[in-house]
């Protein structure tokens, strides 16, 4: 195997074009390993493991889909150390419930949009790493190899990442708006992010009242004021819930739909909020 000079991202897809895409879009940030299967794929996180930062997953693949690719990083304890974006064209609610069970972070839907995949993919990465820095099991793996565990020693570094690593979410959306709307005080951003916050409240209380029971059609006006404020601020993980939990209600499927509720109101509190 060639020899890695940036970060690494193992690509599994059984379409060769596909991966010639992802490889072109990819290939002046990060360095690519391929994989045509999911018993490739198995083969490659078998001898890279940890080297490996990111793993994009096609989950319909022929023989080992990436359903077992999963279950492969769970049984090897690689899915709490190396995350996995599932690339897919799955559309229905129950496919994409599925996938983030299965312990994937995030979701990208085909085609890809170039500056949302580099974003994602960077994203996730640093956030994965920040949730997994003061895992227990991380901690004593660390003093187990004799290795200082240092959860607050700082940012971690993507490599040619333009964009700046963030300590929480709430961090990339007050970058965001200081960026897309000239914020220059402290003030303005305080007040930016504030009424974010309010917001978002608003939106997860009128959720948590169609947990139970939903209403599909008064959800779907939730997910409708949820999906434009958060584009506008940056908050891209919220984003992706949103879709989820209107392709849900759009569905009529009351589990789906309660599940995603559930994922939207656990991302509230990651962003702060009680």
């Amino acid at each position: 195997m060639e020899n890695i000079k940036k970060g690494c991202i193992l690509v599994a897809d059984d379409v060769e074009f596909v991966r010639g895409i992802l490889k072109m879009l990819l290939r002046r940030d990060y360095d690519i390993v391929e994989a045509g299967d999911g018993q490739e794929a198995m083969a490659c996180l078998n001898e890279m493991g940890d080297s490996i930062m990111c793993v994009l997953l096609d989950i319909k693949m022929p023989g080992v889909d990436g359903y077992g690719v999963l279950d492969y990083m769970h049984r090897t304890g690689l899915i709490n150390r190396v995350p996995v974006i599932a690339l897919t064209s799955i559309s229905d609610p129950q496919g994409h419930i599925r996938c983030y069970e299965s312990g994937v972070i995030d979701l990208i839907e085909k085609p890809y949009d170039e500056e949302l995949l580099l974003y994602k993919i960077r994203w996730n990465i640093e956030r994965f790493r920040r949730l997994n820095a003061l895992s227990p099991a991380v901690v004593a793996e660390k003093a187990a190899q004799g290795k200082e565990a240092a959860p607050d020693s700082g940012a971690v570094t993507v490599p040619d990442a333009p964009r700046p690593a963030f300590a929480s979410p709430m961090r990339a959306v007050e970058a965001h708006c200081r960026q897309a709307f000239g914020l220059e005080t402290e003030k303005e951003i305080a007040d930016m992010t504030a009424s974010f916050m309010r917001t978002f409240k608003n939106c997860v209380n009128l959720l948590r009242d169609q947990e139970e029971e939903p209403d599909f059609e008064a959800v779907r006006d939730v997910t409708h004021k949820l999906s434009g404020f958060a584009a506008n601020a940056g908050a891209l993980d919220l984003a992706d819930l949103t879709l989820v939990l209107n392709t849900c209600a759009k569905a009529c499927h009351p589990e789906a739909t309660s599940a995603a509720i559930r994922r939207i109101q656990a991302l509230y509190e990651m962003y702060g909020g009680g």
